[in-house]
């Protein structure tokens, strides 16, 4: 097991929190030099994001560098033959990470992904769990929950990514913890409860500061396209209805799935 922190190489301040964070706790790491899309040449950046019909592309250039960033990781851990921990470098770790990170001996047989992360909103789950380790326990991800700041993957899973993720249409979080991404169905994710680490954006007490470094395509576009009043009406209505679909999925008494809606939060204190 070998753990994989992407790293800029102008974010030097990131690096040295994470290797004091790490260290303090016990766990060896390797640095990934991440891909900083900002740097990247157009054609680079065409080789690996479809485009609007306006031409634009559809990834932002920091999901770009993201993308080719993780896919670094993926390949490690298909060279290393054995499952790996990737971490940005913006994460805190919960009290005890570092007894479940030390030793993945717990990894279950059929899982492919276990997303350690949190933002700390609401998911769902399968109703089904099993137990690990120093309370915790793990159960199959049923709905979306991006980010890719902290996530376990096998080998195999780091090969299936390997060749299904090349030129995108969405973010690679989205490609692969979204339902909505055809990937989603061809792995078993499973989400630990409580997640043993949270980006420092998601942090709601004392936040350290250590967002803002990637501009997200979603967020352009939002800029560049106006939406009309009934645009936004219908897009309210919208996601009212997904709200309602998603909790009335989740009830505990609902004999048609088998899945129940969990707000996964992070133990306190933080490391800093």
């Amino acid at each position: 097991m070998t753990i994989y922190i992407i790293n800029l190489d102008r974010a030097k301040d990131r690096m040295a929190r994470m290797q004091a964070l790490l260290g303090k706790r016990g766990l060896a790491f390797e640095r990934i030099e991440a891909v900083d899309g900002k740097t990247l040449p157009p054609e680079t950046l065409a080789a690996w994001s479809t485009r609007h019909p306006d031409g634009t592309l559809v990834l932002s250039v920091g999901e770009v560098g993201i993308l080719l960033s993780q896919r670094e990781a993926w390949r490690r851990i298909t060279e290393s033959g054995a499952p790996g921990v990737i971490f940005e470098d913006d994460i805190h770790l919960a009290p005890g990470a570092e007894k479940l990170l030390a030793d993945l001996s717990w990894l279950p047989a059929d899982g492919d992904i276990v997303k350690i992360e949190t933002t700390g909103r609401r998911i769902a789950v399968s109703r089904r769990s099993r137990s690990l380790p120093h309370g915790l326990s793990l159960s199959v991800l049923r709905s979306a929950h991006l980010g890719a700041a902290g996530y376990i993957v096998t080998p195999k899973a780091a090969r299936l990514l390997l060749d299904a993720i090349g030129k995108s249409d969405r973010a690679v979080d989205h490609l692969i913890f979204d339902p909505i991404s055809p990937l989603f169905s061809h792995l078993t994710i499973y989400q630990t409860i409580p997640p043993l680490c949270i980006q420092d954006q998601f942090v709601t007490t004392q936040p350290l500061g250590l967002g803002g470094e990637i501009v997200r395509a979603w967020a352009l576009e939002k800029k560049k396209r106006k939406k009309t009043l009934l645009q936004k009406a219908r897009r309210e209505i919208g996601r009212l209805g997904e709200q309602a679909r998603f909790t009335i999925a989740g009830l505990p008494f609902n004999p048609l799935t088998d899945r129940r809606n969990v707000k996964v939060k992070l133990g306190s204190p933080r490391d800093r």
